[in-house]
């Protein structure tokens, strides 16, 4: 795991070639995952990031997560907050610590780069142990997007962060776009 090398790109930076080795990445790891055969999931427009995270091994790209940043209304306040989405490691390099340390290091991108109060994501009640072993915290299992002049709902786990020396505030979470 030592010899991980961590990238964050923006996201109109990467290049030609290395958005090819994200889409590969991306197939592989979610190979046969029905997201896009549940109802719930099937006709969201998922939000473009600002930044990649990106984990190599010499130049293999072995495991990424996508990272935008957005205010969020949380009850009546809003938050800033970096959101993880679409994290995934190559499936030969699993249980080696390399999405563990993709994630440490995104930790600190939030809180010192992008100095957000909070990290946010979406996840499957599965994974929810993986989060939870990084300091992840279960905040909801319902949120609201914004879609086609529509607010929608999704019914998923919802998990925080914390980044910065403030509470998690109470109320329903709206991310007043789209989901990532």
């Amino acid at each position: 795991m030592t010899n991980l090398r961590v990238r964050f790109i923006r996201h109109q930076e990467i290049s030609p070639e290395l958005r090819i080795k994200i889409e590969e990445l991306d197939h592989l790891a979610f190979a046969g995952d029905d997201i896009d055969n549940d109802p719930e999931f099937a006709n969201i427009r998922w939000a473009t990031p600002d930044w990649m995270a990106l984990g190599f091994l010499n130049e293999e790209l072995v495991t990424q997560l996508s990272m935008p940043k957005r205010e969020i209304m949380v009850g009546t306040e809003r938050v800033w907050v970096a959101g993880i989405g679409g994290m995934a490691t190559h499936p030969k390099h699993h249980h080696k610590g390399y999405g563990s340390a993709l994630l440490k290091a995104t930790e600190t991108f939030m809180r010192n780069e992008l100095q957000v109060s909070f990290g946010l994501l979406i996840c499957a009640d599965e994974t929810q142990p993986f989060y939870k072993l990084a300091r992840w915290q279960r905040a909801a299992d319902l949120l609201y997007y914004h879609q086609d002049n529509q607010r929608r709902e999704l019914h998923t786990s919802v998990m925080i962060l914390q980044l910065q020396n403030q509470t998690w505030l109470t109320g329903k979470i709206d991310l007043c776009g789209t989901p990532w």
